[in-house]
């Protein structure tokens, strides 16, 4: 039986392997891809020596750290979560079932992918899921937003800090509503395309245009890069029958990381608390293992009395 096991290898989950390893923790972290939202390993090793985007090198940094520690990781898929009796059984693919007192589950949201042509082969060549992470990349160039969530209202808005010209295309009817939303006539370098739709996207080696169309007038924009805000999805599905989800599929937590399942705890872009980016990411993580910690020590294992003579 694990004290803990962390369920997700992005900037959360290793945060919170390397808060528990520091408690002298038996902690197991169950994984198939490292990096989350900064990425999968290689593509993070490459943007750590092209680029600077903030955490991905504490990542990469806390990854070594966790699996320098034998047995600390599995590579696998899980399948299945319940409680049994006071702990807690996690199912995976290939490693059969393991065993714990407390659980973090820590893995994440996936974009609603664009789906038009171009979209698929230009994925991280022009075309990105996250403005928050990528904004300072695009000082003095031109950019899209596609979305008109607050994610995207506010993603253009950071984008128009640096960029020469930012697009936030808002598709369908839905309108631009709250504070945000009302400041944006005050950015000179932010043009808002009401009522318009990606058709393609345009592009050799990185994006180039898109087209878009309203009315079935179709026209061509000039952009260096694209970053669409179409909603995300939480990998949550494996605790909808222990914990409290909103209407979304986000897990509810309290400030503490704790789910509504006593020893459950949760944390980063899966969870209500998502605040997509890497350093957050990494806060929460830290958080979940305290409080994760802090459950541990309030509820001891008490070994079996051993039978009389």
């Amino acid at each position: 039986m694990y004290d803990m096991i962390i369920l997700g290898g992005g900037a959360a989950g290793l945060s919170a392997a390397l808060y528990a390893q520091s408690k002298q923790l038996d902690v197991l972290v169950i994984y198939e891809e490292v990096g989350g939202k900064s990425g999968r390993q290689q593509h993070l090793r490459q943007q750590a020596s092209e680029e600077y985007l903030a955490g991905v090198e504490a990542v990469l940094q806390f990854e070594r750290r966790v699996t320098s520690q034998a047995g600390a990781v599995i590579r696998d898929r899980v399948v299945g979560l319940k409680r049994v009796e006071d702990d807690f059984a996690v199912d995976t693919q290939l490693h059969s079932q393991k065993i714990a007192r407390a659980v973090i589950v820590a893995t994440g949201a996936s974009a609603i992918k664009l789906d038009v042509p171009g979209a698929r082969a230009l994925t991280n060549h022009g075309i990105g899921y996250s403005v928050t992470t990528h904004a300072h990349l695009l000082e003095n160039k031109k950019a899209a937003v596609i979305g008109t969530t607050l994610r995207a209202v506010a993603g253009a808005i950071e984008l128009a800090r640096t960029a020469a010209e930012v697009y936030l295309i808002a598709p369908g009817k839905r309108e631009l509503a709250g504070p945000l939303a009302r400041t944006l006539p005050r950015y000179p370098n932010i043009t808002v395309l009401r009522n318009y739709v990606v058709r393609e996207v345009l592009g050799t080696t990185n994006v180039e245009r898109l087209v878009v169309e309203r009315d079935n007038e179709q026209s061509f924009l000039r952009v260096d890069a694209v970053f669409a805000d179409l909603g995300l999805l939480p990998n949550s599905s494996i605790v909808r029958n222990l914990a409290e989800v909103d209407p979304n599929g986000f897990i509810v937590v309290d400030d503490f990381n704790a789910t509504s399942q006593p020893g459950l705890f949760a944390a980063g872009d899966c969870t209500t608390r998502f605040g997509e980016h890497t350093l957050i990411a990494i806060g929460e993580g830290a958080r979940a293992a305290q409080s994760a910690y802090a459950y541990l020590l309030a509820h001891p294992l008490i070994p079996a009395p051993e039978p009389a003579d």
